[in-house]
């Protein structure tokens, strides 16, 4: 549906959550365009879990034949003893699709943001605009001028920063804390499953609990490539960059002592696909908007990786966003207002249980971990929720 104001809703941001919040509004007939300060298009070649509350968002925007394609469905995965691989439990994620209405499944980031990319751009080029770094904004009550570090200069009717953990948006919007170092990284990489042994990969899908420690690991690429992410007490490496290469030998060392399919793992990861990043945590914010102005994913909820939620978190958010605006086609200080009440509550839960968890996989002593309740995606009900059908 046409709407009386041309104005565009700028988001700031071509990644996940910023090309799914662009396809949910222009579904929902509002014009849009994406900031993205890349002079190219792509993603970072990394794996993501989508569960089945973030994939129903995506199967509602019309994406679900083009998922099922790129898709891995992990069926029975499990978390192991670092030493010995038993496993302290499993879980069937191969019915979740009957259960929740909507897969739970694994897929290439890159693969993931090609799909929506072309289901923006499909609303016309102009709809994307490369190589502008967002530079300020100025929200004069009845517009948001936004201006770039490239001197283009844009006006629209609302601005959404969905431009990261280290969102240029948020630092005007907001003056939030500064992040703090977790005394923890990561390493993340893809290892070619033909070059593993067999029996690596015994369950699809894995997570192994070792002192101060955890490794996880699943197919993406059609099962061609095994994702992982490697996470090890390193007070030392406080480079928080997602582009920064992993030495290989460095993490094989990290890792000695570990059951044997996952130092096959690493020992097959091509140089270039491992990539070393400091862990940072971020107090969640009491507020996301102000004005015409908001936040989405990332810039809004930063989350440790441990529970598998952040992509999700975003898509979510995108979905609500777009409701919220098409309750209030006409006020995009009220639309922001509802969906912050819609989402801030769950995010912000999210957000602090992905952190406790982080705590709980990385503990001193592994053995404790099968011997206590834990929290996860299960325990916490996250896979019922549905953005497309929640109260904003």
């Amino acid at each position: 549906m046409a709407r009386a104001d041309t104005r565009p809703i700028v988001i700031v941001g071509a990644g996940i959550g910023g090309l799914t919040a662009a396809l949910a509004l222009l579904r929902a007939g509002f014009p849009v365009v994406v900031a993205e300060q890349a002079a190219a298009l792509g993603e970072l070649g990394a794996g993501l879990t989508l569960a089945p509350n973030g994939s129903r968002v995506l199967e509602a925007l019309g994406l679900g034949e083009r998922l099922r394609r790129i898709a891995c469905l992990p069926g029975i995965g499990a978390i192991r003893h670092w030493r010995t691989g038993e496993a302290f439990s499993t879980s069937d994620r191969g019915g979740a699709a009957a259960r929740f209405g909507a897969p739970y499944c694994q897929v290439h980031r890159a693969d993931l943001h090609a799909i929506l990319a072309e289901a923006v751009l499909a609303y016309g080029p102009h709809r994307l605009l490369l190589d502008h770094r967002f530079a300020g904004c100025l929200d004069e009550g009845g517009a948001v001028g936004v201006r770039f570090a490239n001197g283009a200069t844009l006006d629209a009717r609302s601005l959404i920063g969905a431009d990261g953990a280290r969102s240029a948006v948020r630092a005007q919007l907001l003056n939030a804390s500064s992040p703090e170092f977790t005394g923890y990284c990561a390493w993340r990489g893809l290892a070619p499953v033909a070059a593993l042994p067999p029996g690596t990969l015994d369950y699809p899908s894995c997570l192994y609990v070792g002192p101060h420690r955890m490794f996880a690991r699943y197919l993406v690429r059609g099962g061609e490539l095994v994702n992982f992410v490697a996470a090890v007490r390193e007070p030392r490496w406080r480079l928080e960059s997602w582009s920064a290469r992993g030495d290989p030998a460095e993490v094989l060392a990290a890792f000695a002592g570990f059951h044997a399919p996952v130092r096959a793992i690493l020992g097959a990861v091509p140089p270039d696909s491992l990539h070393k990043w400091a862990l940072y945590s971020r107090e969640p914010l009491l507020q996301w908007v102000a004005g015409r102005v908001g936040l989405l994913g990332d810039a809004a909820h930063p989350m440790l990786p441990f529970m598998g939620q952040g992509a999700v978190m975003a898509i979510e958010d995108a979905m609500v966003l777009a409701r919220a605006f098409a309750a209030e086609p006409d006020d995009p200080a009220a639309a922001l207002a509802r969906y912050q009440r819609a989402r801030l509550e769950r995010a912000t839960l999210v957000q602090r249980q992905s952190a406790a968890r982080g705590l709980a996989l990385l503990a001193a002593d592994p053995d404790d971990y099968g011997r206590r309740p834990t929290v996860n995606e299960d325990t916490l009900g996250l896979f019922e929720y549905d953005a497309t059908a929640v109260a904003v």
